[in-house]
């Protein structure tokens, strides 16, 4: 009678043993790719995909997880059904550059089972965006365009608004030994 009492106190410590070891626990974790770099001016996207395994049980029981992007994003709830494929995949879409902890681990949501464990992958977003080219300065082009007719702008006068014109130097071919002049604004040959 002994044996029987201890029997069955062995078979009821296994059962009560039994969901401890039956447990669901985070077994992979990747994000693809990484580095992501932002492309062709849409934001980078990564595919990330978590798989679980069961502890010691023949039969294939699901659990709930939440992801943490690590961006401010709010968390997303994962759930993967009993029964079903042992993984689950979902892509994520980062909207600035920066290194970005993603945090997986268990939590039940609608009265489901919490997935075991905890696992954590860096991502690194990369923005390669060639910065804009410059506008070429309204000033100059204003500037310019100020001289009238006849008067080009002096080089290097320039200082903000400020710019001096100097008149076009006529066409005139002194003859005779005189040579050109031009003072106070009246040309001449002398």
């Amino acid at each position: 009678m002994n044996r029987s009492v201890s029997a069955m106190c062995l078979l009821a410590l296994s059962a009560a043993a039994g969901p401890a070891a039956a447990a669901v626990v985070i077994d992979n974790f990747t994000v693809r790719p990484n580095p992501v770099r932002f492309s062709g001016g849409y934001p980078p996207q990564v595919e990330i995909e978590v798989t679980i395994k069961d502890r010691g049980i023949t039969r294939l029981l699901g659990c709930e997880l939440v992801i943490d992007f690590g961006d401010g994003t709010p968390e997303v709830l994962q759930s993967i059904s009993d029964g079903g494929t042992r993984k689950a995949t979902l892509k994520h879409a980062y909207s600035k550059a920066g290194v970005f902890q993603i945090v997986v681990r268990g939590k039940p949501g609608g009265g489901g089972r919490a997935c075991d464990g905890e696992r954590r992958v860096a991502v690194k977003v990369i923005d390669e965006t060639p910065p804009p080219e410059p506008a070429p300065p309204k000033e100059a082009a204003a500037v310019s365009a100020s001289c009238p007719p006849g008067w080009s702008l002096v080089p290097g006068s320039q200082t903000g608004p400020r710019f001096k014109c100097r008149a076009d130097r006529p066409k005139i071919e002194c003859q005779g030994g005189t040579k050109y002049f031009e003072q106070d604004g009246v040309i001449g040959c002398q």
